[in-house]
């Protein structure tokens, strides 16, 4: 459920203005796996290649960069996918209860068997999803969970079954992006909270030279713990990495995790609260692995701090510094006294740092050269920005406005590019565009509710950024406007429909010539019959009813009409 003001992540700043409302609570457009919302994002630019890789970024963040390769601690739990953050393919255990899931890409032979026996089109496998989570017996509680997604995998299904022997998925024969399987256990109780799952999984991760690296983790291990304000997270992966066209095989043994102490609630009541951790990774590798990570091994301490010393004033800051890198996020905000039902904010942030995601690895090997994914000096990001709400009954209206300027911005500077059937890959290193990029966002909404049964949303907003475009990695979307609107009929039927428009976006450096991704109109929609008494949820999903269907990043697959049903019994 989100809040029907809910601002956008990634924007914390944002979220005391909107937070006032957010004891009305309305649905949303269901997304086809977590990580995915994504792709029925409305209020930026979101070009999705795979569900492991995709180019988020929510209007007004500042900078260019993606939100998924910037390091965070609230991203600790997350799965980092060569330099990036990703929610997929997620072991965060669900709530108790069991689920089944499927879907389809409309148009493939499942609808046209009938009428067109020979010469059928190519089957687009649908998502595959099953899973279990039992009630808590005294505490301790089992659970299990297969879940793949094939979308995206179409364009270049042919090229990258060369690359893999068997079908590289736990299900199916479409080679999907991840297919994924886990079981485990865990324990809830009111000193702590464990878990621990094991399972296989195959994923194909996107690099900076354009190339599909195909992974198959067997195992995969993940402990969690929870205790008081501690967080403490392990996961150990043995990896084999292969190119069955070069007759490559290699494989990496790797130790991840984290430990955080998180500010407790007497900590947050005073005026200084102090949040710290250390993120970690160590690898062992041999035969072709494709990257590399500086003396095989990462350590990232972290300080999070937030001073308070008035009512409506606030300091945030975030240091993470190892021997390698440094990254620091810092804020301030003023939240003026206004009155009740209206939310306003002012505010300066900042980033700065000599790399998005110090934990990544620092080379990339493709036909006998070395790609470096680390560029030399720094980069520097400040943005003012303000934001305001107000509510008149059942109507409610808001807006956010910022500036925000960047020097250092991370880019690719190319040497040359190589064509190897459909797919375009490219030579050269990480560097920085040495100049500054400005750009000035605005939004406005304004939605109206009735009780539970009803709830619109009307969004609009643009940015305008100046600076050397040629460099740019994607050239985001200019401008965006968006309807939504949900009901819940009868307390137990609900529907939830989106439909949005986003101008041009553009990739610069993956190809010789730049992929333009024309702008146009989206529409989702999804319907689910409830029975709460029950626990019982029936839900489907269209997704991309009206868009074209495009390439949305380089050497990936049409983002197509798709639609996805699950029945789910909650306990």
């Amino acid at each position: 459920m989100k809040s029907f003001f809910d601002c956008y992540a990634g924007m914390k700043a944002f979220v005391a203005v909107c937070g006032f409302a957010a004891v009305t609570s309305f649905a949303a457009v269901d997304a086809e796996m977590e990580g995915m919302e994504v792709d029925q994002r409305d209020d930026g630019t979101f070009l999705v290649g795979s569900p492991t890789f995709f180019y988020d970024r929510v209007l007004g963040a500042g900078g260019l960069h993606s939100e998924s390769e910037i390091w965070s601690p609230e991203k600790l739990r997350q799965r980092m996918l060569l330099n990036r953050m990703s929610i997929l393919p997620s072991w965060d255990p669900m709530e108790p209860s069991v689920w089944i899931k499927s879907g389809n890409e409309l148009g493939d032979m499942i609808y046209r068997d009938f009428i067109t026996p020979e010469n059928r089109p190519t089957n687009r496998t649908p998502i595959l999803e099953g899973g279990f989570r039992t009630p808590s017996f005294k505490g301790f509680w089992v659970t299990g969970r297969g879940f793949q997604d094939d979308h995206f995998t179409t364009a270049n299904f042919s090229y990258r079954k060369k690359i893999v022997e068997d079908d590289f998925a736990l299900f199916g024969e479409n080679f999907p992006m991840f297919s994924s399987m886990y079981a485990g256990f865990g324990y809830d109780g009111s000193l702590f909270n464990a878990s621990f799952l094991a399972g296989e999984e195959y994923i194909w991760i996107f690099s900076e030279s354009s190339r599909w690296i195909p992974v198959h983790y067997n195992p995969r291990l993940e402990a969690r713990i929870d205790a008081g304000n501690v967080e403490a997270t392990v996961a150990y992966e043995d990896a084999e990495y292969q190119d069955l066209r070069k007759k490559e095989r290699g494989a990496r043994k790797e130790l991840n995790g984290s430990v955080y102490y998180r500010c407790g609630e007497a900590c947050r009541r005073g005026m200084l609260q102090l949040s710290a951790g250390l993120a970690f990774r160590a690898v062992d590798d041999s035969g072709m692995v494709y990257t590399h990570l500086e003396e095989d091994r990462a350590f990232l301490p972290f300080v999070n701090l937030r001073f308070e010393p008035v009512k409506n004033l606030a300091m945030e800051a975030m240091f993470a510094v190892n021997e390698r890198d440094w990254l620091v996020q810092d804020s301030l905000e003023f939240r003026p006294p206004v009155p009740k039902y209206t939310g306003v904010v002012v505010g300066v942030k900042n980033i700065s740092g000599t790399r998005l995601n110090p934990l990544a690895d620092g080379e990339e090997y493709f036909d006998g050269d070395t790609i470096s994914l680390k560029a030399d000096g720094q980069m520097n990001l400040v943005q003012g920005y303000a934001a305001f709400s107000d509510t008149m009954g059942n109507v409610g209206m808001g807006g956010k406005a910022s500036f925000w300027a960047e020097h250092g911005a991370e880019t690719f500077d190319v040497d040359g590019y190589v064509e190897d059937d459909q797919m375009v890959y490219r030579h050269g290193d990480v560097e920085r565009i040495n100049s500054w990029i400005r750009g000035v966002t605005g939004e406005l909404w304004i939605g109206a509710w009735y009780r539970e049964m009803f709830s619109f949303k009307a969004l609009g907003g643009f940015e305008r950024i100046d600076g050397n475009s040629s460099r740019f990695e994607v050239t985001p979307a200019e401008f965006f406007v968006s309807f939504s609107a949900d009901w819940l009929l009868r307390k137990s039927f609900r529907i939830s429909q989106s439909l949005r428009y986003r101008s041009d976006a553009q990739w610069n450096l993956r190809s010789a010539d730049p992929l333009v991704v024309k702008g146009d109109w989206y529409w989702d929609a999804t319907f689910e019959q409830q029975f709460p008494r029950h626990g019982l949820y029936l839900t489907g999903t269209l997704l991309h009813i009206i868009g074209s269907e495009v390439i949305e990043t380089p050497n990936a697959a049409e983002n197509r009409l798709r639609f996805i049903c699950s029945v789910k019994k909650t306990f």
